[in-house]
């Protein structure tokens, strides 16, 4: 029987924490440890890569040309177009 839920694997891993980091997770329960370091680090690389998409969308817009009217009047003409 599956200690995981939804068929999610584990991984061991080392790492190495600053003497802060690791002072602050030694106060944690064992058991709190990894699920805290997990959701932390998917934290990180959620935020890492809406900061990435985000920049990604800042590029495209700096090469687009102006619309000439509002956004408003642009999605009017899109729906009509689409009838």
């Amino acid at each position: 029987m599956s200690l995981h839920i939804n068929n999610v694997m584990s991984h061991r891993i080392n790492v190495m924490l600053d003497d802060e980091v690791w002072e602050s997770l030694s106060q944690l329960p064992k058991g709190e440890r990894s699920r805290v370091i997990n959701q932390s680090l998917q934290e990180t690389l959620l935020r890492q890569r809406r900061e990435k998409a985000f920049a990604r969308i800042e590029e495209l817009r700096k090469e687009m040309e102006p619309l000439g009217m509002s956004t408003q009047e642009w999605i009017r003409r899109d729906r009509d177009s689409h009838e």
